[in-house]
């Protein structure tokens, strides 16, 4: 689905990618679950581009729902893969970081691996730093759902991947839910800087992206945060 001339959605099922269509080459925002790959190929055959154009494949978080596919995209494709550096240990060796309740833990890395991917392929990124993709693509770190877990935001365009730092459901934008999220108040405090941005567009990780919500909406959540437990 294209949310504007230059960023496409694909709906992965469990979890959501975004594809950057630019005049020099293509950005990937997340990889999705395992065997997602002809989804992305789909897509890129769709807007009459070639796969040796995906040149970034930018990852927020390892979660097996953001990384399954990041191997196979990229020996297809060629592409630079753009992680931070915690993120890069788990991409290394194929599996999630550690934040769900102990059985799903459980299950995840006993059955849920996925291929890895080589550390040469790897460019890490950290807080601050700025891609060169949508006129500049800012790294923040957002902690909480995972501790690795980065958002990056399009200043200029007002777009916001927000990784699974940031949720729609209903309608309604929240944030990590507490039974998935390794550190609450870290989660909590990502999220208010993210809402600090006023991004017009959330391209977030699960649920629909928004593009619709008003400044109220932001403002009723960041209040909502922002509360003493």
């Amino acid at each position: 689905m294209e949310l504007s001339p230059n960023l496409h959605w694909l709906d992965g099922g469990s979890s959501n990618l975004y594809l950057i269509v630019e005049d020099d080459g293509l950005t990937l925002v997340d990889a999705g679950m395992p065997k997602r790959q002809q989804l992305v190929l789909d897509a890129i055959q769709q807007i009459n581009r070639s796969p040796s154009e995906l040149t970034r494949i930018v990852v927020t978080h390892a979660d097996v729902d953001h990384a399954g596919s990041l191997a196979a995209i990229q020996e297809i494709t060629g592409a630079k893969i753009f992680a931070s550096a915690a993120t890069a240990e788990f991409l290394v060796q194929g599996k999630s970081p550690k934040h769900l309740p102990w059985h799903m833990q459980f299950v995840v890395d006993k059955f849920m691996r996925y291929k890895p991917v080589s550390a040469d392929l790897i460019e890490t990124v950290q807080e601050g730093d700025i891609l060169p993709v949508l006129g500049g693509l800012t790294v923040m770190a957002t902690p909480g759902h995972t501790p690795d877990h980065h958002a990056f935001f399009c200043p200029s365009a007002g777009v916001l991947f927000a990784g699974d730092a940031l949720n729609t459901r209903d309608g309604r934008i929240n944030p990590s839910p507490p039974r998935v999220t390794a550190d609450q108040e870290a989660a909590a405090q990502s999220a208010i800087r993210l809402l600090e941005l006023a991004p017009a567009t959330i391209a977030c990780g699960h649920g629909r992206p928004s593009s619709s919500h008003s400044a109220d909406d932001l403002m009723a959540l960041f209040n909502q945060l922002r509360k003493p437990a």
